[in-house]
Parts: structure tokens; C-alpha cells; sequence
């Protein structure tokens, strides 16, 4: 009868057992399958709408040395890493391409892609750091700004939102410091700022260089030229979107191996076949930010 009992109630966990198996699932693939869709069916690269969104000026961040340091093997293979990415001199290439190159760089200099990602970033100098883009952007006052990087003009929204997942640095600020009642961003200890140039890292956060010119007096780094910008752009894109497989897993962040696995062991759980699991879904989905920190 304790038996007959114990089967009875295997019965009726398995359902729900398997309800909040793909509820785990959906949670976290659904965000990754919509970009992957999305990116696949993205006809102008660099689209540019017209919406605008504002936020309150708030004096948040860190005024540290945020930017990540090259390890002394990727320093050492520096000229010839940025000569095969083409950074040195400038290839652009697609994204492809860049994808199935970053992978195979850090397999024969056996770099991980956290080591990889210094030598991609833009060239200018950071002192500020953000837990995240929507708070580096919340905590601008976005009135009569404008973004000279990415070509998203006054659409703040597309940026913050990276439906795509091709935004992963930029340069924006005041258009006329004089015509705004409010600067970009102040700081009590700081001042005022009316420009900024900021990149994203592979774990979420966010490094800002803030200036106190608009965008009447700012440029570009010089050595920004329209095909790095375009280069980097591919290259951080495409670190995100290295294919996932066990034999090459040390090349990824710790968080996103612990997050493959998790994902492996719930489609496993749910009876799905290894071809259509592991080697056709799970190897695709592009690297999330650190949540754990």
C-alpha cells in the first residue's frame, strides 16, 4: 500500500514538477530566442528612429579605475590578435565570420573571451563605472541629447533596450548645454557633465568617460574612425554570440558555464533529444550579463 501511496504521488508531482521545469525554461531562453530571431531578421544594421525618451539626473556610479586589464598572455599576442581581428589594420568582416574567429583565436592562443574582450573595446579611457546600462542611462537627463554613436540620434530607447544585441558602447550628450535646464549628469563631488562615452563589458556593467562639453565642442576619439566603430561594433557583437559547446567550455565567463549547464540538465529533464537540444539550441544562445553580482 506505501508503495501504491508513493507511485500515486510520483504521478501527480510529475506535471507539475514538469510545469515549473519549462517555466525555468521559458524564463530564461525566451529573451535570448527573441534576439536571435530578431538579429536574423534585422534588414538595416543601423537604423536610426526618431523617438526620444528622458530621465532624471541622478548622481550614481563608481569614480574608480573600472577598465579590465589585458592578462600577460593576451598582451604578449596583442599585434597578432588585432591584425587577425581586424583592428590592425581595419577588416571588416560580418558577424559570422567574426563569431566562428573569436572562437577559434581563443582555442589556439588559449585565451578565455574575458581576456579576448579588453583588446575589443573602443580606445578611449573610462573612470566611471555603472552596474548596468539602464542605470548609466537613468541616470542621465537625456533633455535635448543627442547619440553620435550608435546612429540611434534621439531613440534612447532602442539603445537601452538592445533588442538585438548590437549596442554595446556609444558617445552621446547635450546638443546645446545652453538650451537645457539640466546638465547630463551631476555629481556632488564632480560637478557637471553634458557629454558621455561609455561600453558595456561581457558581464553587464558599464564603463562611462563623462565630459563636461556637449556635443558642440566633442568628437570621436581620432583614433574612432568610422570603420573602427563599425569594426567594434561587429567584434563586441559577435563575443556575445560565440557557440556554446563541453569541449571548449573554459573559454567562457564561470556564470555562463553554470548557466549552460543549469539549461542542459532542464532540457534533459524535460525528454528533449540531445540532437535538437544540445547541439541545435543550446550552443546558439548568445552570453547574458553576470546576474550574480
Amino acid at each position: 500500500s506505501k508503495l501504491s501511496s508513493i507511485s500515486e504521488s510520483s504521478s501527480l508531482l510529475a506535471p507539475k514538477r514538469a510545469m515549473i521545469l519549462t517555466g525555468l525554461l521559458d524564463y530564461l531562453m525566451t529573451p535570448q530566442l527573441q534576439c536571435l530571431q530578431s538579429f536574423q531578421e534585422k534588414e538595416d544594421e543601423f537604423q536610426v528612429d526618431e523617438d526620444s525618451q528622458e530621465a532624471e539626473t541622478v548622481a550614481t556610479g563608481e569614480w574608480v579605475d573600472p577598465e579590465p586589464r589585458l592578462s600577460s598572455k593576451a598582451q604578449a599576442n596583442a599585434p597578432e590578435l588585432l591584425h587577425r581581428l581586424g583592428l590592425n589594420p581595419f577588416v571588416e568582416m560580418s558577424i559570422e565570420r567574426s563569431t566562428q574567429l573569436l572562437k577559434d583565436l581563443c582555442l589556439e592562443f588559449e585565451l578565455t573571451l574575458l581576456e579576448v574582450e579588453p583588446l575589443l573595446l573602443p580606445t578611449w579611457t573610462a573612470e566611471k563605472s555603472f552596474p548596468s546600462r539602464e542605470i548609466l542611462f537613468n541616470s542621465m537627463s537625456l533633455e535635448s541629447c543627442f547619440q553620435q554613436w550608435p546612429s540611434n540620434g534621439e531613440n534612447f530607447e532602442m539603445t537601452m533596450k538592445n533588442q538585438n544585441m548590437e549596442f554595446f558602447f556609444g558617445e552621446f550628450g547635450k546638443t546645446s548645454s545652453y538650451e537645457s535646464e539640466k546638465p547630463l549628469f551631476w555629481d556632488p563631488m564632480s560637478g557637471t557633465f553634458q557629454s558621455c562615452r561609455w561600453m558595456e563589458l561581457l558581464s553587464g556593467s558599464v564603463l562611462a568617460r563623462l565630459l563636461s562639453t556637449d556635443l558642440t565642442g566633442l568628437c570621436l576619439d581620432r583614433q574612432m574612425v568610422p570603420e573602427r566603430l563599425r569594426i567594434t561594433q561587429v567584434l563586441l557583437a559577435s563575443l556575445r554570440r560565440v557557440h556554446w559547446a563541453p569541449e571548449h567550455a573554459w573559454i567562457f565567463p564561470d556564470w555562463h558555464q553554470k548557466r549552460m549547464a543549469f539549461i542542459s540538465w532542464i532540457g534533459k529533464e524535460l525528454g528533449f533529444g540531445v540532437f535538437l537540444w544540445a547541439d541545435k539550441v543550446v550552443p546558439f544562445l548568445p552570453i547574458e550579463p553576470d546576474l550574480s553580482s
